[in-house]
C-alpha cells in the first residue's frame, strides 16, 4: 500500500512536465500502462524501487500515441521515467555537439559540478536535469560559456568555475512551460 501511494504521489508531482494537467493525463491512461525506465521496459514494481530524488523526467504517452509507438501493447498508454543520470548524459551529449568549448570544460556528464547552468536567464539550482534534457534542435538557440569572473559579476555566483548560458524556446508540449523556460 505504501509503495502504491508513493508511486501515485511520484506520478502526480512529476507529471507537471507534460502538456495537460496531470489529472487529465492520468484519466486518459488505461488500467495497465507500460512502464519504461531509461528506455527499458520494466514491470510496475521496478518503478517503486527508485527514489524520487533520482528521477529526472517523466513523460506520459496517451493510449492513441502509445499504440502508434508500441503497437497493441500500448493500448493502456505508457509512462517513460528517466533517471537524472540518464537525462544528464543526454543533455551533455547534446551540448557537446553544439559547443566545442562546453565539451572541453565538461569532459563527462558527471564532471559538471563546477558548472552553473542558466536557462533563458533563469539560474538552475535544483532538479533541473529534466528541463535541460528537453532541449533539442527544434527549440535550441544558443549556448555560451562564461568564466568565473563573469559569473560573479553578472549573476553574483562565486561557488562555480564556469557558467553555461543556454537560450532556447519553450517546448510546445511542456505543462506550465513558461515557468520552467
Amino acid at each position: 500500500m505504501k509503495k502504491t501511494f508513493f508511486l501515485f504521489i511520484l506520478l502526480n508531482v512529476s507529471l507537471t512536465i507534460i502538456a495537460q494537467s496531470p489529472k487529465r493525463i492520468l484519466k486518459k491512461l488505461g488500467q495497465d500502462p507500460l512502464y519504461f525506465i531509461d528506455s527499458v521496459n520494466v514491470d510496475k514494481s521496478e518503478v517503486l524501487k527508485y527514489d524520487s530524488k533520482d528521477i529526472g523526467l517523466i513523460s506520459v504517452i496517451k493510449k492513441e500515441n502509445a499504440i502508434k509507438l508500441l503497437g497493441e501493447d500500448g493500448k493502456d498508454g505508457a509512462i517513460y521515467i528517466e533517471t537524472k543520470i540518464f537525462v544528464k548524459s543526454r543533455y551533455w551529449k547534446f551540448f557537446c555537439s553544439k559547443s566545442k568549448e562546453y565539451s572541453e570544460i565538461v569532459k563527462s556528464p558527471e564532471s559538471d559540478t563546477n558548472i552553473q547552468y542558466i536557462l533563458n536567464k533563469r539560474i538552475l539550482e535544483n532538479n533541473f536535469e529534466g528541463d535541460l534534457a528537453l532541449i533539442d534542435d527544434k527549440i535550441f538557440k544558443s549556448i555560451t560559456i562564461i568564466n568565473k569572473q563573469e559569473l560573479i559579476d553578472k549573476y553574483n555566483i562565486n561557488n562555480k568555475e564556469f557558467g553555461v548560458i543556454i537560450i532556447s524556446e519553450v517546448p510546445d508540449d511542456l505543462y506550465k512551460g513558461r515557468k520552467k523556460f
